[in-house]
């Protein structure tokens, strides 16, 4: 081998092994490593109305403080939880004073509720909170938002016995059978569809006093209407139901109807809704018929006959219109409050989009409180709980 080729095999080498250092270096980490002891886990956070301010509060699991003990404790008797909050003019500046004067990062990837003040919510402050978050590159569209009764910073203090944190016990309130969760990514829709108003669902906290020891849960069975970015009312009752029929988001809820001074307890099973737009003599109303499937849980009148047409026949009937009340009550509330949070505006553009554009869309503000709905309904009752004989008839 010559001198040349040696000094051009040498020289290969040489490239070679320093290109691999390089790619070694690069490895060795990651210039904006934060260890984990050095950051604070966002669980849930709350925005709260405060004179012209907002105020952010954040709760932070103390995993210090955990333990082994059960429920909701931690060891010591202390909460395995802090709760932190600031206020600014903003919401970024809430979060910037908080993370001033916190030892730790905070950091809101694994934040799993977003709570709303009332007071907030009422004077239209929630856009501003939407907002901030979708502008942190660690927010996370799954997380649950919804708006409290009272303070946001109340809800996340809530002492409840059953999880170890509220932000746990909200989140499963959230997506349980009694609610309907809202994330980030479906309240941004529909923020920004075309006859559709924002709904949340509505957290209140409920005591429990019980031989001196109180306890405190959280319920989330209603919800909150808006119109142009503020809370104008809330459904709750009745009205929470008709609206979770109407906006066909339901999963199996009990209803209990008086048939002929007896109380009857039925599951709602399954249940349809079509929603009709009709334009006629250029009046614009909607046809709504809902069609439920029903289970018998429980009936105070034992003598009850289920094999008796006539007799299923009244309870399917009763049923029905129990059904088509709530649905009433839902639509009035929704139209006393200016707030088309079903979306009617929406589909009547899909069902006549020249018409929508041309005569509606623009005074919808003052024509949806007035538009006429007719409302229908029946009920089926496909499982009476029993095999043969009602076990609760007594043998003659």
């Amino acid at each position: 081998m010559t001198n040349t080729a040696m000094k051009i095999k040498n020289l290969s080498r040489a490239i070679s092994i320093s290109i691999i250092w390089v790619i070694l270096l690069m490895l060795t980490g990651c210039w904006d490593r934060r260890e984990i002891n050095d950051v604070a886990f966002v669980l849930a956070g709350g925005a709260d109305k405060e004179g012209d301010n907002i105020r952010i509060s954040v709760l932070i699991p103390l995993t210090g403080n955990m333990g082994d003990s059960g429920g909701g404790g931690g060891s010591g008797g202390q909460k395995p939880y802090s709760i932190k909050t600031e206020t600014g003019k903003t919401v970024s500046e809430a979060v910037s004073k908080l993370q001033s004067r916190l030892s730790r990062h905070l950091f809101f990837g694994h934040r799993r509720v977003i709570i709303v003040g009332e007071e907030l919510a009422r004077t239209g402050g929630i856009e501003t909170v939407i907002d901030a978050i979708t502008r942190t590159p660690e927010k996370r569209l799954s997380t649950f938002i919804a708006v409290s009764e009272g303070s946001a910073l109340d809800m996340l203090n809530a002492d409840t016995r059953l999880e170890r944190f509220s932000a746990e016990s909200m989140r499963e309130e959230l997506q349980s059978e009694t609610s309907a969760g809202i994330n980030l990514k479906e309240i941004l829709y529909k923020l920004i569809s075309i006859g559709d108003d924002a709904y949340f669902p509505y957290v209140q906290k409920v005591k429990t006093k019980i031989e001196g020891q109180e306890s405190e849960d959280i319920r989330s069975d209603g919800f909150v209407l808006f119109h142009n970015g503020r809370m104008t009312g809330e459904l709750t009752g009745n009205s929470a139901l008709g609206f979770r029929l109407l906006n066909q988001s339901i999963r199996n809820y009990d209803e209990t109807i008086n048939i002929d001074g007896s109380y009857l307890t039925v599951s709602i099973n399954q249940a349809k809704i079509s929603i009709k737009p009709i334009v006629k003599n250029e009046e614009l109303s909607y046809r709504i018929h809902s069609r439920v499937k029903v289970s018998i849980r429980e009936d105070k009148n034992l003598e009850r006959n289920y094999s008796y047409s006539e007799q299923r026949y009244q309870i399917e009937q009763s049923i029905a219109q129990h059904v088509v009340d709530n649905i009433n009550l839902a639509i009035n509330k929704m139209q006393q409050n200016n707030s088309d949070a079903i979306g009617f505006g929406l589909q009547a553009y899909r069902a006549y989009p020249k018409i929508w554009t041309t005569k509606y869309r623009k005074d919808w503000d003052e024509l949806f409180p007035k538009i006429k709905f007719e409302v229908t309904g029946e009920a089926n009752v496909f499982r009476l709980g029993m095999s043969s004989e009602n076990l609760g008839k007594k043998d003659n």
